[in-house]
């Protein structure tokens, strides 16, 4: 793929919509293929990464304690 085929002719006569809200400020609303748009929530896999990860606490304090008892005795 190339980035010619990315490029896309804008008219610019055609008015862009705008959202209007509370502020001074018109906000634009954000393209769908923005890539700084956040998911709606966790993927497929990201959910039991994140469980695994809360675990992963478990050896690490117990390693902790072990450097501790050995060097306290």
């Amino acid at each position: 793929m190339s980035d010619n085929e990315h490029e896309h002719i804008v008219d610019a006569e055609e008015p862009i919509p705008v959202i209007e809200g509370e502020d001074e400020v018109p906000r634009q609303p954000a393209p769908p293929l923005d890539p700084y748009t956040p998911e709606p929530g966790p993927g497929p896999g990201e959910e039991r990464a994140f469980n695994v990860m809360r675990w992963a606490w478990v050896p690490l304090i117990v390693v902790v304690l072990l450097i501790l008892i050995a060097l306290l005795r």
